[in-house]
């Protein structure tokens, strides 16, 4: 009896393996899961920053001693 390893990598009719066929789709998955993911962080990247969030970042960045002063 055949395991699951061996049943995948069994030539389909067009010629391709089940595992080649897999990967092309897991491959296709991806792509679709990137081009999602940078639409919806370019629309986050495009947004103004809270005033709020602002204020803390100078706040950070004026009690941050410079560096190469010494």
């Amino acid at each position: 009896m055949a395991n699951e390893k061996d049943k995948q990598i069994q030539p389909t009719k067009d010629g391709k393996s089940a595992d080649n066929r897999n990967k092309v789709e897991q491959s296709a998955r991806r792509e679709a899961l990137g081009t999602g993911l940078r639409r919806a962080y370019q629309d986050v990247l495009a947004e103004p920053i809270p005033d709020e969030f602002a204020s803390l970042l100078d706040q950070l960045s004026d009690s941050e001693p410079e560096k190469g002063k010494d």
